[in-house]
């Protein structure tokens, strides 16, 4: 019945709009609403129906006939008005026509590419995978144990009503991290992989948080990789990005993923170092995690870890959107306001 229905009132408004006279819009009124129209036919029998459906039809048959009442009377209007001006009305075609609005890429979208083809320079290649994820991948194989207290700083978002094979509730993904575990257990050594993607966290939004953004994940494995070509690696992404004026620190961290780990600061793009909001007046911001992939990690993904080693790493990309363009505040990135997106 509810096909039916939308059925008639597709068929009505393709006649609608097609009437070039009155007298052919009256006729198609009546044939739609008159007392023995098709809409009015298909009204009757909803007092056959059950009482449990009845109400449901009735609100879509209100909204069927509101939206063929209000076709007709746009078309009569427009057709009133045709008959005013006469066909024969005069105007300039020499006037320049409205400039359709073109669309551009998205600041992410050119941050991303830009990213990519640093990273493919230097001889990685791309993958992508599920932002609906289990325990198994996005906690269990980076060593995060079922108690481990680090899972408490993911603030994860949990489906409830979409359980994996085993049962278990799957998740929202806290990290592109995720990947790490998927791309070892298929891919043989040796590899130099990135994963950018969406993440999202249950946390207060500011200038510089929120809980859905980008990041750049990705990792490489060979033989001899020390924690000297992590840093040689970050150092020239970053400045190929930022400039070679940019600054590089790092500062030793704890993630239960790597050992050794670290954290990647380099300056502000938005104050140049002097301090602001954004770098809650530092003159610094966070733009990555880092570290030499944990031993736990290998042996999870089935690589002898006394063979193969390898550094793990994650941009926080929206982060550096926001600092390549000198935004001060991470929020504009999904704001829909055509004033801020035509600016790029």
């Amino acid at each position: 019945m509810r096909e039916q229905f939308l059925q008639v009132k597709n068929e009505a408004l393709s006649l609608i709009i097609d009437a070039d006279e009155r007298k052919e819009l009256e006729e198609i009124k009546i044939q739609f609403l008159g007392k023995k129209g098709k809409f009015t036919v298909l009204l009757k029998t909803i007092s056959k129906l059950p009482l449990n459906v009845r109400p449901q039809l009735g609100v879509l048959a209100n909204e069927v006939k509101t939206t063929i009442e209000e076709a007709f009377a746009r078309r009569a209007l427009e057709l009133s008005r045709g008959a005013e001006e006469g066909d024969g009305a005069w105007f300039d075609v020499t006037l320049p026509g409205k400039k359709p609005k073109l669309g551009h890429l998205h600041p992410q979208t050119l941050v991303l590419d830009e990213i990519i083809d640093i990273f493919k320079s230097l001889g990685y290649q791309i993958a992508d995978g599920p932002e609906i994820e289990s325990d198994h991948y996005n906690f269990e194989m980076l060593n995060f144990p079922k108690d481990h207290p680090a899972r408490d700083t993911q603030q994860t978002l949990n489906l409830k009503n979409l359980p994996d094979k085993e049962g278990q509730p799957l998740i929202l993904r806290t990290h592109g991290s995720n990947m790490q575990g998927r791309i070892m257990e298929k891919v043989i050594p040796p590899c130099r992989v990135i994963y950018p993607g969406k993440v999202y966290r249950y946390e207060q939004t500011d200038a510089s948080h929120g809980f859905e953004f980008w990041q750049v994940e990705g990792l490489a494995l060979d033989k001899n990789i020390t924690l000297t070509d992590l840093f040689g690696t970050f150092e020239y992404v970053l400045k190929q990005f930022f400039g070679q004026h940019t600054q590089v620190r790092f500062a030793a961290h704890n993630f239960p993923f790597t050992e050794p780990s670290t954290e990647v600061y380099v300056t502000c793009a938005v104050c140049r170092g002097k301090g602001c909001s954004f770098c809650k007046k530092s003159g610094w911001v966070e733009i990555a995690g880092a570290g030499m992939i944990h031993p736990n990690v290998l042996k999870a993904a089935g690589i002898d870890s006394k063979i193969w080693q390898g550094f793990a790493f994650g941009f926080g990309m929206s982060r550096m959107v926001t600092l390549k363009y000198q935004m001060d505040d991470l929020r504009l990135l999904t704001n829909p306001d055509l004033r801020i997106l035509e600016q790029f």
